[in-house]
């Protein structure tokens, strides 16, 4: 079906086609449960189909009663004593490994279904090698064994291959039987009833049944009266709570007074006619077949006489030592009246466990994405917390670089300072002139003019010592270790999240359904989900990662730069600046000495100056402000991060929503 077609089924669905109403029987039941389940939205399996077509089949067919107990209970011999007929296998060893459904059909054969789909039938008398399970028979899903019995008509015994078995698939096999049927027989050796391994085996499978089952002790022929009252007396007792009725039989009594009923060994007889005849028939083509079919009905006919003219009453008396006909009593009287409700119990109990395992997958799906968004609300915490964190830490230290640049320029500056020297310099004043002078004179003074020496401040801070330098290489290496620190950090804080987030994911990239009725496609669905988490979680997390990591390190490149290509360039134009001022003022104060002053700059003057030439404003927005550059960069990342987590959410949710839908929708289903 293509996502046009389920869409447009699904808006038909929901908007156009009034929903279809269901009476209150058990068919409107199933019919109400089909609808829902087999929904396009919930992409239902072929076994969910199948489970349901299963159950459809159920309400219309004869009740089911299962025949179960431990292995090596007698049920073969058991199910043989019950149909008045030696078919199922027997022995010490415990033989049967295939679920074997009793139905009635107007001859004995058997119908062989394997597990590939092939469907076959055969002669009774080759049921052996289908069963046991010493002849290798692990490709057969089970058997249908057909039989005119009248009892039938109205049940399909089920015989299993017990709950004791050292195959858990045995187990399993019985276990899913039991969720199948309407009744239960529960078979156990006299010598058996009551012990623990039994007790716990009744208390896990047995009790959560609602109508009790019926008790059967078997081999009562091995006890005297007594033993067998106690035993009976004891399993009522002990498990009034699971069964109804406690009956001690003898099925092999019951199997061997079978000719105790005239008109049962009459129709093995003409079973046995039948076969003969066609075997006859079929070996002797050329045969006058008048003559084969003349003798073989004289002795079908000697052995009619045979049995009407036998004395039965040992075999009569057999059968009601066996004590099989309070069982056929019990079936008949307890069973079959309750068949209906039995049944309707029974199918509604099943398609709650469908309805419950469908609701189990979505709300497993609804347990995954909550686990997921745990993990991205978990991020969001530990992340605030964490850049809050780094935050205050990394723009300290920040501030501590730009105090080492300060104490940089103050280095700087006092040598600087130590370099201002002062030269001679002479000005010319002019004299005073009598009347008698007809020129001018001027007076040559001599004074001291301040200067500030250049090549020997160079030669202290950067050629001599090179104690500028050094300086400046400790603080470019403090500033890259704290720009190393400041991407170790955010990495390590955002690689913790993808650490959970790929935790989360492994599980989820193989899941498989637990139950063959769940849904394929929507396990499918989820392993694509859990497998492009990256892309649907992680990237955006990771690209503001990666945006970040660079605008940090832009930060720090032009702090760098600003400062570690700069800082000779920087000094010389500050010296350079002042030289001139000083030359500036001491040319003027030649000109008017009483007017202007020399100029002698102060160590703050100089400082000043430097931090001028250092561009120390833009450093100390930068670096010392309570908006640095980093403290920008976390702000914008936590608020980026609220973004996407929303965002995030908001995707989840709305994957969560069509679960919840589907869930609530499920949740109609009243059983």
């Amino acid at each position: 079906m293509s996502l046009f077609t389920k869409f447009i089924s699904t808006y038909k669905k929901e908007y156009l086609v009034e929903k279809p109403k269901f009476d209150e029987s058990l068919l409107g039941l199933l019919k109400k449960a089909r609808y829902l389940l087999l929904d396009d939205r919930l992409s239902p399996s072929i076994s969910l189909k199948n489970a349901l077509d299963r159950l459809k089949i159920r309400v219309k067919e004869p009740m089911k009663v299962a025949i179960t107990g431990q292995f090596s209970s007698g049920k073969s011999t058991f199910l043989n004593a019950l149909m008045a007929k030696n078919i199922l296998p027997t022995g010490i060893t415990p033989v049967t490994s295939k679920v074997n459904y009793i139905r009635y059909g107007d001859e004995l054969k058997i119908r062989v279904k394997y597990k590939d789909g092939r469907d076959e039938y055969h002669d009774i008398e080759h049921i052996s090698k289908f069963i046991d399970q010493r002849k290798g028979v692990e490709d057969i899903d089970y058997l249908i064994l057909y039989s005119p019995l009248n009892m039938l008509k109205d049940i399909v015994f089920v015989d299993t291959p017990g709950l004791n078995s050292l195959a858990s698939t045995d187990t399993q096999t019985t276990i899913k039987v039991l969720n199948e049927v309407d009744g239960i027989i529960w078979l156990t050796l006299m010598d058996n009833a009551g012990k623990m391994s039994e007790e716990k085996v009744l208390q896990k499978y047995l009790s959560i049944y609602k109508n009790k089952s019926l008790c059967v002790l078997n081999q009562k022929d091995k006890f005297s009266e007594d033993e067998i009252k106690e035993s009976v007396t004891y399993v009522k007792e002990s498990f009034g709570e699971y069964f109804s009725e406690v009956v001690p039989i003898s099925a092999k009594q019951a199997l061997k007074s079978r000719s105790s009923d005239k008109l049962a060994l009459m129709s093995e007889a003409l079973d046995e006619f039948t076969k003969s005849l066609h075997s006859k028939l079929a070996n002797n083509l050329q045969a006058n077949n008048l003559s084969v079919v003349q003798d073989a009905y004289k002795d079908y006919d000697l052995k009619l006489k045979e049995i009407t003219n036998t004395n039965l009453s040992e075999n009569i008396k057999l059968a009601k030592i066996s004590n099989i006909s309070k069982v056929i009593d019990f079936i008949k009287e307890e069973i079959q009246p309750k068949a209906v409700e039995s049944k309707e119990y029974s199918i509604k109990k099943e398609i709650n466990s469908v309805c419950v395992k469908i609701i189990n997958q979505y709300e497993l799906f609804l347990k995954i994405y909550d686990e997921l968004k745990d993990e991205i609300e978990d991020f969001d915490v530990t992340s605030q917390k964490e850049f809050v964190k780094v935050k205050k830490e990394f723009s300290q230290d920040l501030k501590n670089s730009y105090i080492s640049i300060k104490q940089i320029i103050e280095v700087i500056a006092t040598e600087i300072y130590n370099q201002i020297h002062t030269t001679k310099r002479q000005r010319y004043t002019k004299e005073k002139r009598n009347f008698l002078q007809k020129n001018e004179k001027y007076d040559k003074i001599v004074y001291e003019a301040p200067f500030i020496d250049a090549d020997e401040a160079y030669k202290k801070l950067f050629y001599e010592d090179n104690l500028v330098g050094k300086m400046f290489k400790k603080y470019s290496k403090t500033l890259n270790e704290i720009e190393n620190r400041v991407n170790e950090t955010n990495a390590k804080i955002y690689q913790q999240f993808e650490e959970n987030i790929y935790r989360w994911q492994s599980p989820y990239s193989i899941i498989r359904k637990k139950e063959d009725i769940q849904s394929d496609i929507e396990f499918a669905n989820i392993r694509k989900f859990a497998a492009r988490v990256y892309e649907h979680i992680l990237k955006p997390y990771n690209d503001e990662m990666l945006k970040s990591r660079a605008h940090v390190s832009s930060g720090f490149e032009h702090i760098s730069s600003a400062i570690e290509f700069n800082y000779q360039n920087a000094t010389g134009i500050c010296i350079s600046f002042l030289n001139e001022k000083m030359e500036e003022f001491a040319k003027l104060y030649e000109q008017n000495p009483i007017r202007f002053s020399l100029y002698h700059p102060t160590l703050e003057e100089i400082k000043q100056r430097l931090d001028e030439s250092f561009f120390v404003y833009k450093l100390e927005k930068l670096m010392d402000k309570s908006r640095t550059f980093l403290n920008v960069d976390y702000d914008r990342i936590l608020e980026t991060f609220k973004d996407i987590k929303k965002d995030k959410l908001d995707f989840i949710d709305k994957a969560k929503n069509r679960h919840e839908k589907i869930i609530n929708l499920l949740k109609e289903l009243d059983v």
